[in-house]
């Protein structure tokens, strides 16, 4: 494995580029790249926003993306087909296709194939687990990589910040994002849903995942009680390692700087997923072996 080295206390001055990745017809969905200045090899990170699974594009966590490659990573933010313009899982197949490609073209943005995680806030942070956890999943790899075709969709890691965990509770609670609609039925919602498929039997991917809690969450499917449990089910039934950094009184996608006020609580949870990624880059080169 090539040797990546990413200290979150430094700093780079960041480029920005938008790039195609795919093309469905006459969509044409874009990648926003901040990349780093320098030599790299940088580790690499696919970006998914938010907005209820209907709402918003690659722009929307800019601040999020500029800091982040501003300590020497490359960072990926894509659009994808939404609720209103396809039907799930399409998203899910153009981010598994966003991973697989961003992977077959790491070179061309000074980044590492072999140190790759994926994050996500809100509804993004409910896709993100999804796709961490099936990267092999034929919903979600339908679109060949023709240029890369052994190259798939797995990440090192991945991180998650308001995320929609438990789909069912939300469905039943009034439906407040439309799945029922958006995911084929009940049956549809729950089998995209990470705390139903970590409990089937189905056979997943289990990598390193750290969720950042809103203390003070509010939507259905999203609150604490059910990111513990989700966290402990992923921990027990799964072996996963997993880790939960709580922010009390923190409101949804509190993250977000830009978008909400500048909190304690923001300002405490980006070093830690500075601080999350460099540890786990730091296993990567320093594995425990037999």
């Amino acid at each position: 494995m090539t040797p990546v080295r990413y200290d979150p206390t430094a700093h780079f001055d960041v480029t920005t580029k938008d790039v195609e990745y795919v093309r469905h017809g006459d969509i044409s969905l874009l990648a926003r790249v901040y990349q780093p200045k320098g030599a790299g090899p940088f580790p690499m990170i696919i970006d998914i926003h938010g907005g209820g699974w209907k709402l918003y594009d690659r722009l929307r966590q800019a601040a999020i993306a500029e800091d982040m490659a501003g300590h020497g990573i490359v960072w990926a933010s894509i659009d994808m087909r939404l609720n209103g313009r396809a039907p799930y899982p399409a998203a899910a197949q153009d981010i598994n296709y966003a991973v697989r490609w961003f992977k077959a073209h790491a070179r061309d943005f000074k980044g590492s194939a072999e140190h790759f995680g994926i994050f996500g806030v809100s509804s993004g942070g409910h896709q993100v687990i999804m796709a961490a956890l099936r990267p092999r999943h034929s919903d979600y790899t339908a679109v060949p990589l023709r240029e890369a075709p052994t190259v798939d969709a797995s990440v090192r890691y991945v991180i998650a910040s308001g995320a929609g965990v438990d789909l069912i509770e939300s469905l039943n609670a009034g439906d407040q994002f439309k799945l029922d609609q958006y995911m084929g039925g009940e049956a549809g919602v729950k089998a995209h849903s990470p705390q139903h498929v970590i409990e089937s039997d189905e056979v997943i991917d289990t990598p390193p995942m750290l969720i950042v809690q809103a203390g003070a969450e509010k939507l259905v499917g999203f609150t604490t009680d059910k990111v513990l449990h989700f966290a402990r089910t992923y921990l027990e039934r799964r072996k996963g390692n997993i880790e939960v950094a709580m922010f009390p009184e923190a409101p949804h996608i509190f993250i977000n700087r830009g978008l909400v006020p500048e909190s304690e609580a923001m300002f405490r949870a980006l070093p830690v997923i500075k601080h999350y990624i460099a540890r786990q880059l730091d296993y990567l080169a320093n594995p425990f072996r037999k």
